[in-house]
């Protein structure tokens, strides 16, 4: 029996342990994607906003036996049917990647769909992010891979191809008569093909072909609007909580009559909505929102298909009968890895928000923002990583995402602070280290979550290229050029960015140095910790006497190991909490080390305080303004779900439940137990599926439970208590005495 994410109570001790399992894998139809016999077609004389659909008749021979697969690639996303049925579930596909340098192809087993006979096979494509026409901050309608939307396809039998793509396909426009990844789509359900046209045979993107090996993105919510909102404008509903996707109407009227779906995540006081924080990045004048002109056949429903958007709100205007909507949440399907659940509302809301803004901003990459950006931010994926290995089985999501970031790497070793990226994020914003550093740290934390060296095997490379470009960027040992710790209360106490981009080029070559241990590669190690010393004298020389009440300086000095005097940087530290009332008082990168720093330096009730406020600045107060997920900043502004501030997702599994890998045993051969139960948690129940299998810990108020997977041992500490444990179910008494 299990808890699910959403339980407000608690179950007895006896029943909250699950059957172990291995951490979940993803099964894929291998396929050689050198023996491609179709060819990527396209429709010539398609207007560049409108959707074009090919289609094929074809005989399925009755000599064909066994399990006929389709693989697919379609651009920039596709929507696939045979004999008008709609092939699958997955929305979106394929993920984006840098067209030009990997194009990525579905499989299906399409048996259910096909009958003995005749045939017809049905592919829309939409423009996503291979076709992106609006201007955007961005830049991504200048990408190099742009171009018209085209497909290529095969069905297969055996090793058989027995249809391909080729220009005796018909095409012609569709019904949708606009699409945009950020603008949204118009569709007219009324519309009809006057004429078929033959495709024209087009170059590929020019990307190696490979299957794609990440989950699709799905539907993982429906979600009815709690509230009408009283407005002097057409009616808005509220879904009551933040969300990506799209809304879903089921509405009746008259034929050629329009409904239009707004979609944003913020209201005016004057219960109008709040748009104009996106005009500065998003330059088309319709934005997030959706069209449907009805057929006038009876009940029509209808959602788009090409594009998602992020809201809480929709206004819907139009000239319709009836009406009923629904919100549809979607995002790439991963998998629970780890969950938490306890009787604590405040970490619960906290927990559940740090989930949902992971999810919510994860289609195909990790992102920043599901409504104006959607882009794969170096710095929102590293800060936020560590909770997402232990809330979600992401491996490979990671690393489809790491591979998109070294095909954005310039010779010279440079990475842009988005990936997959067009033009943009090289020149136009120089993020530094603290960004860059993404390259280094998530390819560690793979190893260290999973136990496999090929993460840093396979980024090897890369790393060891960047550090040739970090290298000559270096003023004595200093860098000056970057990003300091972003969104910040403005009464954060100040204190050089140069300190904060010093100090993350340390850890990047830190973090090579040691991934060079692991691998054995012992040049490349001892040119690594030479670097290392030389930002570490550099930084003692110029910042180790700086004074300074700045919460993320200190923090970083001490999670780095950079500060040659560690109680006196725990001191500092201390005062610069008190200073802001047991207040976090930084930026995101703050909210990344001071958790950590403090606990691990033996200060849990103090970083437990910080993690408890409730008012601002605190993860309590942006939980409750941002309407289930995370923002921007800690007052809500600006967005109101980003991953950026999610490290307090994983300090719950590290501090609280005391999930902690021995690091001398990655992959949780070795677990360092130790628990911390604050007197305000009567009942938790914690657990992740690590590599070996499930790890879990349960209290309540008379003893704490224990699963320790097969394959793995623990050194449990529990207050004065320290056991060594095997594999199996542990119980001790809350109050710290001899396990039973």
């Amino acid at each position: 029996m299990m808890i699910s994410q959403s339980s407000p109570c608690m179950l007895p001790l006896e029943l909250v342990f699950t059957t172990t399992g291995k951490r979940k894998e993803v099964a894929f139809i291998d396929m050689d994607t050198g023996t491609w016999k179709s060819q990527w077609i396209a429709y010539a004389e398609c207007t560049g906003d409108v959707s074009p659909v090919f289609r094929k008749s074809f005989t399925l021979p009755s000599e064909c036996k066994g399990n006929v697969y389709a693989r697919i690639s379609g651009l920039g996303f596709y929507v696939m049917k045979i004999n008008g049925r709609r092939v699958g579930e997955d929305i979106m596909q394929p993920a984006f990647t840098a067209y030009d340098k990997t194009v990525l192809f579905n499989v299906y087993e399409v048996n259910e769909y096909l009958a003995p006979g005749a045939n017809v096979i049905e592919v829309t494509l939409g423009n996503g992010w291979y076709n992106e026409r609006q201007a955007t901050a961005w830049e991504f309608e200048h990408a190099a891979w742009r171009g018209r939307p085209r497909m290529t396809m095969e069905l297969i039998v055996n090793g058989t191809i027995i249809l391909s793509s080729d220009s005796s396909w018909d095409c012609a426009p569709s019904g949708t008569r606009f699409n945009s990844l950020r603008c949204g789509e118009t569709f007219d359900a009324g519309y009809e093909v006057n004429a078929w046209r033959k495709a024209i045979i087009v170059p590929g993107p020019g990307g190696v072909m490979k299957e794609q090996r990440i989950p699709p993105i799905r539907v993982r919510e429906r979600i009815m609007p709690v509230s009408v909102v009283p407005c002097p404008l057409p009616v808005i509903y509220d879904f009551g909580v933040n969300l990506s996707g799209n809304v879903e109407i089921k509405v009746t009227g008259s034929r050629g009559s329009k409904v239009t779906i707004q979609y944003f995540e913020l209201l005016r006081s004057t219960a109008t909505p709040d748009l104009e924080r996106y005009r500065q990045h998003v330059y088309d004048e319709r934005f997030q929102q959706d069209e449907y002109v009805l057929s006038g056949d009876g009940t029509e429903v209808w959602h788009s298909e090409f594009g998602y958007h992020g809201f809480r709100y929709a206004r819907i205007y139009g000239d319709f009968e009836t009406l009923e909507v629904e919100a549809r949440c979607f995002h790439t399907d991963l998998p629970d890895a780890g969950g938490l659940v306890c009787d604590n509302p405040l970490i619960t809301a906290i927990h559940q928000a740090v989930r949902r803004s992971t999810l919510t901003n994860f289609h195909h990459i990790p992102t920043d923002c599901p409504h104006r950006e959607k882009n794969g931010w170096t710095a929102d994926a590293h800060l936020s990583c560590e909770q997402a290995l232990y809330n979600f089985a992401i491996d490979g999501a990671y690393e489809k995402w790491l591979d998109d970031l070294v095909e954005a790497q310039r010779p010279n070793g440079r990475i842009p602070c988005i990936a997959p990226a067009g033009n943009w994020g090289y020149d136009q914003m120089v993020c530094g280290p603290a960004w860059d550093a993404a390259l280094f740290v998530v390819p560690w934390q793979l190893y260290r979550y999973t136990g496999e060296t090929r993460y840093l095997e396979k980024y090897s490379e890369p790393m060891e290229k960047y550090l040739v470009y970090l290298s000559s960027i270096l003023d004595n040992g200093i860098c000056r050029t970057g990003l300091g710790d972003w969104s910040a209360p403005p009464s954060a106490p100040a204190f050089p960015k140069e300190a904060l981009l010093t100090g993350y080029a340390y850890h990047m070559v830190d973090l090579f140095g040691k991934s060079c241990g692991v691998l054995h590669k012992n040049e490349g190690q001892e040119r690594a910790f030479r670097l290392r010393d030389v930002i570490k004298s550099a930084f003692v020389r110029e910042y180790g006497r700086f004074q300074s009440d700045s919460q993320v300086f200190h923090a970083m000095k001490l999670e780095f190991g950079l500060t040659n005097d560690v109680a006196e940087t725990i001191k500092n530290l201390v005062k610069a909490v008190e200073l802001a009332d047991d207040h976090i008082m930084g930026g995101i990168f703050c909210s990344k080390l001071i958790l950590d720093a403090l606990t691990d330096h033996g200060r849990f009730d103090l970083a437990y305080k910080i993690a408890s406020q409730r008012d601002f600045p605190g993860w309590g107060y942006m939980t409750q303004v941002c309407a289930g997920t995370l923002g921007e900043n800690w007052f809500g502004g600006s967005s109101m779900n980003h991953p950026m501030f999610s490290e307090i997702g994983a300090w719950y599994y590290k501090a609280v439940a005391g999930f902690r890998i021995d690091e001398g045993a990655p992959g949780f051969r070795r677990i360092r137990l130790a628990p911390h139960i604050p007197d305000d948690i009567r009942n938790l129940h914690a657990w992740h599926d690590t590599p070996f299998g499930r790890l879990e810990i349960a209290w309540d108020e008379r003893k704490v439970t224990v699963l320790i997977p097969e394959g793995s041992t623990a050194t449990l500490t529990l207050g004065t208590l320290g056991e060594e444990l095997g594999p199996g179910r542990h119980s001790f008494p809350r109050a710290r005495s001899n396990p039973s």
